[in-house]
């Protein structure tokens, strides 16, 4: 969740920054913030000198609006920065549920009431012949498509020099989008944009059918790769222990933002910068290819649905698998048992290894490395019980000489001479090992 909200508040930060930087030439620019809810952006803009010359104009339901103002009134600092001054000129607009500051405008109206909306923000003063930046943040996705596209259309039409911030959801066909569907729906806040526009795409042709001129798009996990400085990436990575990337990367997969732009010069590009990470020119060349073949499971053992685990091949035809997270008797849980796969006949039989006190030494431990030295000892590193819990240190999985090519359930091993955790070299997860050769030694 920590995640998903930051890279969300750094997709509409970097956009936004970057259209104030590109418009300082100009004497005066607006932003429009459609939906704008309890959003802070105009605070903290106003806060680091950004508004210097933009007006912002935030719009939303007519009780959104006046719970907000109320919220604004009642907090000094708030309304130092809207410019109140303690007189009763804000009182009164505040008591018809709108805000009408120097450069901040709160205005109740509803969205879908296109020609309602474009009356409200005449009246509080937006220009349609100056550069104006609209943001919808999982807004328009809430309205019935035809209005949403009648939105998007409008402001293309009605100005002459505009760009367009869009941060939404995507792929509602897979099983994770049919569940943040379902989730949203409960809430009565159907995703109605979804079967229409379900990919970039679908959005980005959207924008161009809808007379915008140019449109860039790109889902979160490119976003966070291509237009987060690596400094940033880092400082972000550290603020707390996490190892979910797989949800983590799936959530940002359902995620896009979209910027299109029409009569702006030079083009308005956010998603296209300088600090995108340079890539490698010409064909990517292989390293060499194999024949793969599947051979059925002749039997299913549960504990083979797993992650975080690690797989071995200890000998011809002797597949290991080791820790990680799956079902055990029943319960979701991180796994204490080893298992073994052997190729027979033709086909893989699955069963259990038996081990020698192996659960104080294990430590049911994920994300750690087995590597296979020889025919009965393999070596294993780092690995962790919880992001919090890395410090698993180092130790040797010895296995059987031999082994009964048709019988998994006849291996052993045992965990032996355990090692201090203190070398760096343990004190990771995720990682990866190899052997090497050294001047001619292992």
């Amino acid at each position: 969740f920590h995640r998903g909200y930051y890279i969300r508040a750094r997709a509409i930060g970097h956009c936004v920054q970057d259209f104030l930087l590109k418009t300082r030439s100009h004497p005066r620019t607006q932003i429009v913030s459609l939906g704008a809810g309890f959003d802070s952006l105009y605070f903290r803009l106003k806060d680091v000198g950004l508004l210097h010359h933009t007006v912002v104009y935030e719009v939303d339901f007519p009780n959104v609006a006046c719970q907000k103002a109320a919220l604004i009134k009642r907090t000094k600092e708030l309304s130092a920065l809207v410019g109140d001054t303690g007189g009763e000129g804000l009182g009164m607009i505040f008591r018809e549920g709108v805000i009408s500051g120097e450069d901040y405008k709160l205005l109740g109206v509803d969205l879908s009431e296109l020609s309602e909306l474009e009356r409200a923000l005449e009246e509080a003063g937006l220009d349609n012949e100056i550069p104006t930046l609209f943001i919808a943040e999982v807004v328009l996705t809430y309205m019935e498509n035809s209005r949403s596209d009648a939105l998007i259309q409008w402001a293309a039409e009605h100005f002459s020099r505009a760009c367009f911030l869009l941060y939404e959801q995507m792929h509602p066909e897979d099983p994770f989008g049919r569940v943040m569907q379902q989730h949203f729906s409960q809430m009565n806040s159907a995703l109605n944009s979804l079967a229409r526009y379900p990919d970039c795409e679908a959005q980005q042709m959207r924008f161009f059918e809808k007379g915008w001129t140019e449109c860039s798009v790109m889902d979160m996990n490119e976003f966070f790769t291509c237009c987060t400085p690596e400094d940033e990436q880092q400082r972000m990575q550290a603020l707390e222990p996490f190892d979910e990337y797989e949800e983590w990367h799936l959530k940002c997969s359902h995620y896009f933002v979209l910027t299109a732009s029409k009569g702006m010069e030079p083009s308005w590009t956010p998603l296209l910068s300088n600090m995108t990470v340079p890539h490698r020119d010409g064909a990517v060349r292989m390293a060499g290819s194999i024949t793969a073949a599947a051979c059925p499971m002749h039997s299913e053992v549960s504990g083979l649905r797993r992650y975080g685990h690690h797989s071995v091949l200890i000998k011809p035809n002797v597949i290991l698998t080791t820790g990680g997270f799956g079902e055990e008797d029943g319960h979701h849980c991180r796994m204490r048992n080893f298992h073994v796969l052997i190729k027979h006949a033709g086909y893989w039989k699955a069963g259990y290894v038996k081990k020698e006190n192996p659960d104080k030494r294990w430590g049911e431990r994920l994300y750690h490395t087995v590597s296979c030295l020889s025919n009965s000892l393999a070596l294993v590193v780092g690995g962790r019980t919880s992001p919090s819990s890395a410090g698993l240190g180092m130790l040797w999985l010895k296995l059987p000489e031999t082994c009964n090519a048709s019988e998994p359930d006849d291996i052993t091993a045992e965990l032996v001479s355990l090692q201090p955790a203190a070398e760096p070299a343990a004190l990771r997860w995720r990682h990866s090992t190899t052997e090497v050769v050294f001047k001619g030694k292992k």
